[in-house]
């Protein structure tokens, strides 16, 4: 995968996250500090109070390769307005800060791994990664 300079993470305060979806968002803004520790900007979004996130679904649903693509669009009988950053949290990985769209978004559906991806998965990998140390069986 290509270096990753900017990561996004949507997330609310006033939501808990789904259990299919497992997301401690405390662990989370951890593993984005020890990323900015290692040269990646992130940030940290609470989308909890914005009443329409389109503009932050639309980019992390169509903007990345369809192999890469998370699971928003997947979620039937719900309201994007319900879920994404808020039941469901959403990590959107850009090579640089002002791209127009993500390259990868979780959690994603892994056909590799058969499962979902979640994103605390794989921050820790990415994380291990640019330590050097070895990934855990994933998707690329």
């Amino acid at each position: 995968m290509a270096r990753l300079g900017y990561i996004e993470f949507y997330y609310s305060t006033k939501h808990k996250p789904e259990d299919k979806y497992k997301c401690d968002n405390a662990n989370v803004l951890n593993l984005l500090k020890s990323l900015e520790a290692k040269g990646v900007e992130t940030a940290a979004i609470d989308i909890g109070d914005i009443a329409d996130p389109f503009r932050q679904y639309h980019k992390a649903s169509s903007g990345p390769d369809s192999k890469y693509r998370p699971i928003f669009g997947e979620v039937r009988g719900s309201d994007y307005k319900e879920y994404f950053g808020k039941t469901i949290p959403a990590l959107c990985c850009y090579v640089k800060k002002g791209d127009r769209a993500p390259v990868e978004v979780f959690p994603r559906m892994d056909h590799k791994l058969g499962r979902v991806y979640l994103l605390e998965e794989w921050l820790e990998n990415y994380i291990g990664e640019l330590e050097g140390r070895a990934e855990a069986d994933e998707a690329r």
